[in-house]
């Protein structure tokens, strides 16, 4: 795999700092938009495997969708924090890290023998702008 670190700014920048998760689909629809034609601009493989090297690398968040596709987002922050993702507009606010949570994903390691363990807590609601 051919680490392309253009395609690396051109994903920040589609992004941004918006509240708003993205696939990779419309990562891919906005980079197209902005380098229309311009030579060498990604193929729609090339922006999931960017995305996905850079969501490895904690440049980006990364939550499910409802019906399950992977959404991606810049970072606010390099602190472990969650989410709480309106499912009717896409909106996000960041919650800090639970100690509860964190405790929880412990018992669970200690019992069932797993090791290395990982997890991400998402909470989905309607925002009030949506209710």
């Amino acid at each position: 795999m051919v680490k392309t670190p253009r395609y690396e700014e051109a994903v920040l920048k589609v992004l941004g700092h918006g509240a708003r998760f993205l696939s990779c689909r419309e990562i891919h629809r906005e980079m197209e938009r902005a380098l229309p034609s311009a030579p060498g601009s990604p193929s729609l493989s090339t922006v999931y495997r960017t995305v996905h090297r850079m969501a490895q690398e904690d440049l980006l968040d990364t939550v499910r969708s409802p019906d399950g596709e992977r959404l991606y987002r810049r970072c606010r922050t390099s602190a472990r924090h969650h989410h709480l993702f309106c499912r009717l507009c896409g909106r996000v606010e960041e919650i800090a890290h639970l100690a509860e949570v964190a405790e929880v994903a412990e018992r669970v390691r200690g019992t069932s023998g797993f090791g290395e363990l990982e997890y991400s807590f998402e909470l989905t609601g309607v925002c009030p702008r949506c209710r």
